[in-house]
Parts: structure tokens; sequence; C-alpha cells
């Protein structure tokens, strides 16, 4: 069916919470509520209240209304929401399992966050014509750039406590790169949660009892309290295999910290944009062999293998925090630069503004 917005109604069916979809979704509705176009009425749909579900249903009208989906749905929910259905989804290996693919068929248009999902799905046999490109964003009242006083030189990490997000590698990394005898003020702070395994983070501090340079946080930051984090530290270490888009690396970026990530999946979004301005990891691609995966996954993939992610090389970390650790006065005009970029681009009010646009457009 060939739906398009020729009135009034953008509803974003979410939830506002800690997560990166959650975060996605408050502030792309925070950003398209402050477009003030005065023809779109911005609403939000709490997706774990059920009045609030059962009102959109009452509500929708085909010819007014355009309803965001920030998760896949179940198709009788679906054909209950009348009007154009969009699903604004992530997704991380390039390999989608089938029921996936089902469920994203059933809207009338996808937005992917990145032009590397967008090809994903096109290679699955996705229909080009219903797939646009809207990208995620950074909330420029917290990140920005604003260094604070500290001592010592301090590499940062901030991600989930798993295989993907590569926080042993860069541990590893550290440790061999930066010896406690040759760098005792060489600093390695991380931030690293999880929410189905949190035992990980107090093992992960028993096993590196003895090398107190790495510094462990943990717990819900609230974006001020993640930029403090951000601008407090020299450099950001994010050495994934793959992103659903890469929220912590285009946070770093915004706040003028020199960056040393892989450019890799979704993250190519942004990091296109600053191209020789931050410290490419150097990466294998390799099958997909990840326990967590196979534990939230296996059911859906039913046994025809996870796809694959860009493995990164333990030398090409190391070599990137020498790199910027040795010229660091060169490196932070460059993250100044890369800031100014990301900021001009990826901005919430910018996104949101793409997003309403995106949605009128059908």
């Amino acid at each position: 069916m060939d739906v398009s917005l020729t009135a009034k109604n953008l509803n974003f069916f979410g939830v506002f919470n800690a997560t990166g979809v959650g975060r996605h979704t408050e502030n792309a509705f925070m950003g398209a509520c402050r477009t003030r176009a005065g023809d779109v009425h911005v609403r939000y749909v709490n997706h774990d209240r059920k009045s609030s579900v059962r009102r959109l249903i009452a509500d929708s009208r085909p010819q007014t209304d355009t309803t965001l989906f920030f998760w896949r749905q179940p198709l009788e929910l679906l054909q209950q929401v009348r009007g154009c259905r969009v699903g604004w989804l992530f997704f991380e290996s390039d390999k989608v399992p089938q029921v996936w693919l089902q469920q994203m068929d059933a809207f009338d248009r996808l937005w992917m966050p990145s032009q590397w999902g967008r090809d994903v799905l096109v290679a699955h046999g996705l229909a080009q014509a219903k797939i646009r490109v809207v990208e995620s964003g950074i909330n420029e009242r917290f990140y920005f750039p604003k260094p604070a006083e500290h001592t010592g030189f301090v590499f940062l990490f901030i991600g989930k406590h798993e295989p993907r997000k590569s926080l042993e590698e860069t541990i590893a990394a550290f440790v061999q790169e930066f010896p406690v005898s040759a760098h005792p003020d060489v600093q390695l702070w991380v931030k690293a949660d999880h929410p189905v395994f949190p035992q990980r983070v107090s093992q992960l501090r028993k096993r590196y009892a003895q090398e107190p340079r790495v510094r462990f946080v943990s717990g819900l930051f609230s974006d001020e309290q993640l930029s403090m984090l951000y601008n407090r530290a020299d450099a950001f270490v994010y050495p994934t295999k793959a992103e659903g888009f890469g929220l912590p690396c285009i946070e770093a970026l915004a706040c003028g910290l020199p960056v040393i990530t892989t450019e890799c999946s979704a993250q190519t979004a942004f990091l296109r944009y600053v191209q020789g301005l931050f410290y490419p990891v150097q990466f294998e691609m390799r099958d997909l062999q990840d326990d967590d995966y196979a534990y939230f996954y296996s059911r859906d993939y039913a046994g025809q293998g996870f796809g694959h992610w860009a493995v990164p090389k333990i030398e090409s970390i190391r070599a990137g925090m020498r790199e910027i650790y040795e010229n660091a006065g060169d490196w932070r005009e460059r993250a100044r630069q890369a800031s100014q970029i990301i900021h001009q681009n990826f901005s919430w009010d910018r996104i949101g503004r793409k997003a309403v646009d995106t949605a009128l457009a059908g």
C-alpha cells in the first residue's frame, strides 16, 4: 500500500529510557518538536502504556497520520495503526534473519540511520524505493568541547560490556602499549555495564585489581554526566566490531576528543564526514561468532549463521593510542575540526527537521 502523509500528525511510537534506542527516540522526538512546523502535530506514544497504544489505534487516520516505530512490531499491531507506518530501525550485522525481514517489510517505509544499513536491506531483497536514510544525532546542549583539568593522560572507553564493543581488546592494547614502569601517568578509564549480565563489570574489576591505572565506572549516567566524563579524557578508544549507529563514538567526536575507532557498519554514517580527523583501526571481516549474539538471537537466525563483523587488530589499537599520545597537540586540533563538523551535520535539531521533512515527503 502506497501511503503518504498529506497533513498533520507525526507519532513517535517508542519509549524514552537510557538505552541507545531510548535516547534516540527521545532526542528525535524533541528535535522534531523544535522544528516548529506549523502544519505538523508531533506526538509521543509510549509503547509500554496500553492506554497510549489504544489511543493511537483509535485516533490514527489514513490521510493524516505517520507513525514512526523504533522497534520491529507484530503484524497485528501494525494493521491496526492507520496512516503511513515507518520503521526507524537499527541492526548491527550484515546478515538480517528472515523473521526480521518479514517484520520490516510490513512497514510502509523504512528509515535506516546509515547508507550501510540501507545497502544491507537492499542486498536482502527489500525494495529500494521504500528505504530512506535518516541518521541519529547528538544533543548539542551537552555534547560539546568543555575540557576539564586532570592529571596525566587519560584514554576513555564507553560502551556495553559485551564482545561486540571490543572492551577486552582495548584493555589488552593499553596494558601492552603503556607498561606502568614506563608510563605511570597514562590511564584508561572504562565505563562499561550490561543490563543482563551485571556481574561482568565486577569480574573485570577483580581481574585488573593490580592495575590501578585502569579505572572502572558503571551505572546509569545522564547526558550531563556522560558529557563531563568525555571532557575529562584526552582520547576516546572505541574499536567496535559492529554498530547500529555508534552513539558513544559520535558523542566523543562532538565533545572534541581525538577518536580511535573502526570505520565499519553504521558508524560510517558520520565517520565519512570526518575523514583524516580520527584514527582508523585496522580490522578483518570475520564470521560473527559471539555467545551474546547467540543468547539473544539464536532463535531468530534459526541456525543460519549471524553474518560478519569487523574484528579489530590489537596492534592497530596500540598504534592509535601511541600516535595520539605522542602527538596530542596535532590530534586536539583535528578533534576540534571534527567536533565542528559533527555539530553542523548531526545536531538533533537538524535530524528532527530531516525526520519531519522525510515524513512529509512520504
